[in-house]
């Protein structure tokens, strides 16, 4: 681990954790292991697929710590702007206290940067005022591409810069270098995809990253890495 690394308590890191069940097979059980695990640690969201949404606020009814989030052109981004708009009224209106969603990557990737823009301000100024992340996923695009998407993401008026879906592939230190040298800090940046320990996620937060979104088993593994460290401390 780098020694220039602050000491992080257990604690802290579980509230930079979404964790989540957001696979096309995400079943039930998956879900209901992901909210019994925010119970359990305290993390700061659940996110689950939109058709599991009853269960998660069922579930955490009495546990206003742990957030609810909800996704919008997830996985592709490739919906209609009227879509996901109506997608992220919807789950505004259901409760939701954060929103994911993925920009539109085949029209990013075609120079199409101005419908790309205005469609993450749409959903902006539908979701306000909650917080809006914005996906771009990384692991599709070549640097000089999640450099433009950084910048578009953060003139739109996001919250965050979101790196993946966890679906496409891993976030690398050097993606987290690209986003950075485009918007430093001037807007919050998550990392989905590939965090899977403890000293992954502690050099990506050194880097500037505040929030992880992060599976089951994985979240699982880094917190018992981490319970285990202060242990022995």
């Amino acid at each position: 681990m780098d020694t220039n690394t602050p000491n992080i308590s257990s604690r802290e890191i579980a509230r930079l954790i979404d964790i989540s069940a957001v696979r096309a097979d995400s079943t039930r059980q998956d879900v209901e292991d992901i909210i019994e695990a925010a119970i359990k640690h305290n993390f700061i969201c659940v996110f689950p697929m939109p058709g599991m949404l009853p269960l998660v606020f069922e579930k955490l009814k009495n546990h206003p710590q742990t957030g609810i989030g909800g996704v919008v052109g997830f996985p592709s981004g490739a919906e209609t702007t009227t879509c996901k708009l109506f997608q992220a009224q919807e789950l505004k209106k259901a409760g939701c206290n954060e929103i994911d969603m993925v920009l539109n990557i085949g029209k990013l990737k075609s120079g199409m940067l101005t419908e790309v823009e205005d469609e993450i301000r749409q959903i902006k100024a539908e979701v306000s005022p909650l917080p809006l992340k914005v996906i771009m996923e990384v692991a599709l695009l070549t640097d000089e591409e999640i450099k433009i998407a950084s910048t578009l993401i953060l003139r739109a008026g996001a919250d965050y810069i979101k790196t993946g879906t966890g679906w496409a592939g891993a976030t690398t230190l050097h993606h987290i270098a690209l986003i950075k040298e485009m918007v430093g800090d001037t807007i919050r940046l998550k990392v989905a995809g590939g965090v899977r320990t403890l000293d992954t996620l502690l050099e990506m937060h050194r880097l500037g990253v505040s929030r992880f979104g992060i599976g089951y088993r994985s979240a699982l593994h880094i917190m018992e890495e981490c319970i285990n460290k202060e242990a022995h401390e």
